[in-house]
């Protein structure tokens, strides 16, 4: 994966994170980071003294990691080094001369920076607070690939794909599949007549054109619910088959939409149960791949039926 790609993974991680809400998983945070130090992962770092990073620290009020108080004795005499992401994150706060540097070896320097207490990735943005001990658990994290749970639609989540609940012409239609196609403006509508529909169970990718939030979109056709046997198989396989498209296309993550559970009428227990099947298959399947997946549940109660199956493995 290129240092852009990297970078915007990053962001992506963090945006996520921070729309999710109290109690999201930092592993996809964790993945993408380790994945970065092992590939040379770089951050823009500002030149300033000690001195200047100390006010940023007092700066912050509260952070998700852990809360961070400039009176707190843990952190007296201590500061944090912000990192950026891109020079646009930089250019949101003062100015200030900025140098490229490995992730990795900022870590390692640590060592070297007793008064340091971690690191801020883009503190005039959506900022991530990273002390000592969490950076330590990043270095020894293993990546894996990842299911999360997020409450709203899947036009609010940043991903290199997102799945669409299209029908079989992919030239839009209501609810979700409606609301991509606006977003992503006319120049979908056009990618999507090129590609001459998509057979029930089937998947197809274009671009996201005016979608900024993520790189792809992935049209998954499921069935309309009729009670027969083939309606779990053509639903399991929508599923798979986007995942082999975020994957195949250099994806590291994927947000999916509810498919077929709208007007296709599939019942939420089943088309739920079905889903997340469906992905940890494609996870088996997959040893060697980090993918970090998010369901995204627009009405409460998709939230509920994955929260019952959860609750059941446990």
């Amino acid at each position: 994966m290129s240092q852009i790609n990297y970078t915007k993974e990053v962001e992506r991680a963090i945006a996520n994170w921070v729309f999710a809400g109290e109690g999201a998983s930092v592993t996809p945070i964790y993945n993408i980071l380790k994945m970065g130090v092992d590939d040379g992962l770089e951050f823009l770092v500002p030149v300033h003294t000690p001195q200047s990073q100390e006010e940023l620290m007092v700066s912050i009020e509260k952070v998700r990691f852990k809360e961070v108080d400039s009176s707190d004795p843990r952190f007296r005499g201590k500061y944090f080094i912000p990192l950026f992401t891109t020079q646009e994150e930089v250019d949101k706060g003062e100015e200030s001369t900025v140098v490229n540097c490995a992730f990795g070896d900022m870590i390692r320097m640590l060592e070297l920076r007793p008064n340091c207490a971690g690191f801020v990735i883009n503190p005039w943005g959506k900022r991530l607070v990273l002390g000592r001990e969490t950076l330590r658990g990043i270095t020894l994290h293993t990546p894996k690939s990842h299911i999360s749970f997020v409450k709203g639609s899947v036009l609010y989540m940043n991903a290199g794909a997102i799945v669409n609940a299209a029908n079989e012409s992919l030239l839009g239609g209501g609810g979700v599949d409606g609301a991509i196609h606006k977003a992503a403006g006319p120049m979908l509508l056009q990618a999507c007549r090129a590609l001459g529909g998509c057979n029930t169970g089937a998947a197809k990718i274009t671009g996201a054109y005016d979608l900024k939030t993520a790189d792809y979109i992935i049209h998954a056709v499921g069935p309309k619910y009729t009670g027969g046997e083939n309606d779990e198989t053509l639903l399991a396989s929508s599923y798979y088959n986007a995942m082999e498209l975020a994957w195949r296309n250099g994806c590291t993550s994927v947000a999916f939409s509810g498919i077929s559970t709208g007007t296709y009428g599939f019942p939420l227990e089943e088309a739920s149960k079905i889903s997340l099947l469906s992905v940890v298959r494609w996870f088996d399947m997959h040893q060697d791949a980090v993918l970090n997946v998010y369901f995204c549940c627009f009405r409460e109660e998709e939230m509920e039926e994955y929260q019952k199956l959860t609750q059941k493995k446990k």
